[in-house]
């Protein structure tokens, strides 16, 4: 799902990451290249990134994918747990738009 954003999208700037939390890195590799992801993936191998954003958003079970789109100043204009390709894709295109 972000694959087809971040490829219809970046080369007006978009940045896609995963996050990987609690997961070593040759997991995360090994996930990666059988999902064929060419985005990165970060490591937040403590679990510390996972705790904050717990603690800073409304998704309080931790239930994954957590998609977040972070807006062209900073600050989160889209925020959810439940995948929504549509809805994030309209998120990239309105922020693109300002």
């Amino acid at each position: 799902m972000q694959i087809r954003i971040w490829e219809a999208h970046r080369d007006a700037g978009v940045q896609v990451w995963g996050i990987a939390s609690r997961e070593d890195a040759a997991r995360v590799r090994t996930y990666t290249e059988a999902l064929g992801l060419t985005f990165p993936i970060l490591l937040d191998s403590t679990g510390e990134v996972d705790r904050l954003y717990n603690l800073a958003f409304a998704f309080p079970t931790a239930a994954y994918p957590q998609d977040f789109v972070v807006g062209t100043d900073g600050r989160v204009v889209y925020a959810s747990n439940e995948p929504d390709v549509e809805a994030i894709e309209a998120a990239v295109i309105a922020e693109l738009a300002e």
